[in-house]
């Protein structure tokens, strides 16, 4: 079992005992339920403890597949240009819908999160973020021709 599967294996033990991985702005955090057995708590924790840089690669990585949820659909800037959000991994990898130049479809490639810019742009019919104590609306999304002003998305 290579490293990576370990720390797998680790993070189900402790989901097992009720201990969740949070991120929280770059923090993670340990959220242990109010029963439980403390002593294998904290042995998992410390176990959990030394492999800290691959726990957090992993929860940082659920948490951008979470959270890009609420994107999708969203126009996005990445290094390969202009695209549109699509997908996403638990590893935190985000899947990206692009024209290419010379090709007639779009085409759907990986992109690193750290690497991405999420257009919101309110005033072309973008959705700003929702926040935790908003409901996302509940509308289609509009195709392009909705953003054009000349479609059934139209406002």
């Amino acid at each position: 079992m290579d490293r990576a599967e370990r720390v797998k294996a680790l993070m189900e033990r402790a989901e097992n005992l009720g201990v969740s991985l949070k991120f929280y702005s770059g923090l993670i955090a340990v959220e242990l339920p109010a029963t439980g057995d403390p002593e294998r708590q904290d042995a998992i924790i410390a176990e959990l403890g030394k492999y800290r840089s691959d726990v957090r690669a992993l929860v940082e990585g659920r948490a951008v597949a979470a959270h890009a949820k609420d994107f999708f659909g969203q126009r996005i800037w990445s290094e390969d240009g202009d695209g549109v959000l699509t997908g996403a991994s638990s590893d935190g990898s985000l899947d990206v819908s692009m024209k290419k130049e010379g090709l007639r479809s779009t085409q759907t490639q990986r992109s690193n999160a750290k690497s991405v810019l999420i257009n919101l742009d309110k005033g072309a019919g973008g959705a700003s973020y929702p926040h935790n104590d908003e409901q996302k609306s509940e509308k289609p999304r509009r195709g392009i021709f909705g953003f054009l002003g000349r479609g059934p998305g139209k406002d």
